[in-house]
């Protein structure tokens, strides 16, 4: 005997009628500009903050390589660690709102149906990661990722650009022995 449990996550019926028909809602739309401005400010404090840690690293640097506590090689390569990573975070996070600003402009949804894995939820500064099967997709908002149950089946409604799931919807069957 199998029953159908239906599940709505993160989408109100207005929003999941414009999603199946691959479009944000007006509410979705206005959600994804507050969390765009707020990513943006959130990226600007991280890369002062992480300007100002690479400055004081490399004034450390400096002053214990004229000491000659620290050999020039050394203090090099600690340089170019430094700089390389802020590089990293810093263009890691404007790819990752130019790519939520596409999505805003395209105001296009794409529709993934599967299963969630175990143990897939990983922390990133701006948003958590969550595996749908083979892909991995990120959540905004690390409150969704509660609502999920590892191995049921959901459809979800995901921004092309940046990955970032929006709404889910529960289409599994469960079958009663176990339910």
């Amino acid at each position: 005997m199998r029953r159908t449990s239906q599940q709505v996550i993160a989408a109100t019926a207005a929003d999941l009628k414009s999603n199946r028909l691959g479009l944000l809602s007006r509410e979705q739309l206005q959600t994804l500009n507050a969390q765009i401005a707020a990513f943006e400010t959130r990226m600007a404090q991280v890369v002062r903050r992480s300007v100002m840690l690479a400055t004081i690293i490399t004034i450390a640097v400096v002053l214990l390589t004229f000491v000659r506590i620290i050999l020039l090689p050394l203090a090099l390569a600690i340089e170019v660690l430094v700089v390389g990573a802020l590089l990293y975070l810093t263009t890691d996070f404007n790819r990752f709102v130019q790519h939520l600003n596409l999505d805003r402009e395209a105001e296009a949804v794409r529709i993934v149906k599967g299963r969630t894995s175990r143990g897939t939820l990983r922390p990133h500064i701006l948003y958590h990661t969550l595996r749908i099967e083979l892909q991995t997709y990120k959540l905004l908002d690390v409150s969704l990722a509660r609502e999920f149950t590892t191995g049921e089946l959901y459809q979800f409604y995901i921004l092309p650009q940046s990955r970032a799931i929006i709404a889910a919807e529960g289409v599994g069957e469960k079958n009663s022995i176990y339910g």
